[in-house]
């Protein structure tokens, strides 16, 4: 299959040269001096600039105020995290920016994430560009789920979520994590668009919410997703425990596990497992569409493939926990090779644990790569029905970087490159 050729201003093969000889570009903020074109932010207010580290233990943009920040059409490229918000109740927008994960400056060390946030009260991400990164973390909460202190993550592209040591091994990652965000009202997570290759990628769950999600009046709600690509490294591998969406979590208590989830309108598409219940009660799934070849784009079989959709206990909560669970009105077209669940070669329902699942509608065979396209067309279709951009609002298609050549400073063409793109960082 023929993965989407979108691909944005490829700004970050000059900020790698600006990283490593401080000629920092004209911004809002500033170079701080403690690392060449690193900004740290102890202010509120609206920041706007290009910045980098090389350091796999610093972070391109460091938020250590409480006052609320915009990051805004910034250029990010760094080997650690590219925006770093661990300090409790961060208040955090970005908007319109690019970031691209360059090569660790250590071993045993993941791709840094876009954006890592630690007991925030309100993040909103919006109409953002990222590759090769450990995509979006957010980790508890201090906000009240009030519109002003809620989590908002749409209208953002990103590619190839990445958690490879440089080394060999890996940790799992995902575009977006959630962990410990349960009973918060008004998270939204919609209009995203996440492609990852294979063999250039190695996410876990493209999405996953963990001991979180929204309130009964609430629901967190999570729809108009597109993601395509959830493989093992090699992607030939019969080993791999990742998919598209999965909820998840080990809370023991009905406050404390992923609850209260709605998710419907999702395109997930050629993951070796799409989506799946694992964890908590009141979650719903319904009316999206799951289309798995089971073929790479080379038309190699995919062997860690398994199920288009599972619902089952599998951390063993006790009835009061896990109950209230269900999965209803999905198109499904899911080759698992062996299977026969509902036709050959297929397992659209995972055997035995899908009890709650209704009314699917299951794809006719042959599901193939041509099926996967078509997915693609739908999406775009979709997109420019609901008059709605994805990535950010300024970015131009120009010709993309090869996915597996990291972003370094050692280029002879990084030069020329920072001269021709120097005024359009602007």
């Amino acid at each position: 299959m023929s993965l989407p050729t979108f691909w944005p201003r490829p700004a970050a093969r000059a900020l790698v040269l600006l990283a490593l000889t401080g000629a920092g570009l004209a911004s809002a903020c500033g170079r701080h001096p403690s690392g060449p074109a690193q900004l740290i932010v102890r202010k509120g207010g609206t920041y706007t600039g290009t910045f980098g580290s090389t350091d796999s233990s610093l972070p391109c943009v460091s938020i250590q105020t409480t006052e609320p920040v915009t990051l805004s059409g910034c250029v990010l490229a760094g080997a650690g995290n590219l925006i770093e918000a661990t300090r409790s109740g961060a208040q955090l927008t970005i908007v319109n920016c690019q970031g691209y994960g360059l090569a660790q400056s250590l071993d045993n060390i993941r791709h840094g994430h876009f954006l890592e946030a630690n007991s925030a009260k309100s993040v909103r991400v919006e109409h953002n560009y990222f590759e090769h990164t450990s995509g979006i973390s957010i980790y508890q909460w201090s906000g009240d789920g009030t519109p002003a202190q809620t989590l908002t993550v749409r209208y953002n592209s990103a590619r190839n979520i990445d958690g490879r040591y440089r080394n060999g091994g890996s940790t799992p990652v995902n575009f977006l994590g959630l962990n410990g965000l349960p009973n918060l009202a008004g998270i939204e997570v919609a209009w995203n668009q996440v492609i990852n290759e294979p063999n250039q990628s190695l996410v876990e769950d493209n999405i996953n919410f963990f001991n979180s999600g929204g309130t009964r009046t609430s629901p967190a709600r999570l729809h108009d997703n597109y993601i395509q690509g959830a493989y093992p490294i090699p992607a030939t591998s019969d080993t791999y425990a990742g998919s598209g969406i999965t909820l998840d979590g080990t809370g023991r208590a009905p406050i404390t596990t992923t609850a209260w989830v709605e998710g419907y309108d999702n395109q997930l598409v050629s993951t070796c497992a799409a989506l799946n219940i694992a964890s908590g009660h009141d979650n719903h799934f319904h009316h999206n569409r799951i289309i798995t070849s089971g073929l790479l784009p080379d038309g190699t079989r995919l062997a860690a493939n398994y199920a288009g959709i599972g619902v089952w206990n599998a951390y063993k909560q006790p009835p009061t926990v896990f109950f209230h669970n269900h999965v209803s009105d999905n198109v499904v077209g899911f080759v698992h090779w062996g299977g026969s669940t509902p036709l050959p070669n297929r397992q659209d329902l995972s055997t035995g644990a899908c009890p709650t699942c209704t009314a699917t509608t299951h794809l006719p065979n042959p599901v193939t790569l041509q099926t996967e396209q078509a997915e693609w067309a739908l999406w775009q279709r979709k997109l420019r029905a609901q008059h709605v951009h994805v990535g950010p609002a300024a970015t131009s298609a120009l010709p993309r970087m090869p996915p597996q050549q990291p972003l370094r400073a050692d280029s002879g063409s990084l030069r020329s490159i920072l001269t021709s793109f120097r005024p359009k960082l602007q």
